[in-house]
């Protein structure tokens, strides 16, 4: 499983993380840095295990959305994780 960041305009994939928390650590500090208007243009896909891909937030929604995910996967024993 993977997050991915990647860019509307040049259609390329800017970064990718194995885990929500690795993601929203890297992506709070991005937007601290470039402001968070640097999002506009991005958007966050995450694949699993078979390779599907689904969007989980465009522009300045991916910094809730990815804080959620991040608390939820922290949330969840190792044990009963996928992936």
């Amino acid at each position: 499983m993977t997050y991915e960041l990647w860019d509307t305009r040049s259609r390329n994939m800017i970064a990718y993380w194995k885990t929500a928390g690795e993601a929203d650590a890297d992506v709070a500090a991005f937007t601290r840095k470039h402001g968070h208007d640097v999002l506009d243009d991005l958007f966050l896909m995450h694949e699993d295990e078979n390779e599907e891909s689904t969007l989980v937030a465009e522009g300045q929604a991916m910094l809730v959305a990815i804080k959620r995910l991040a608390a939820d996967e922290r949330a969840t024993p190792a044990s009963r994780r996928i992936g």
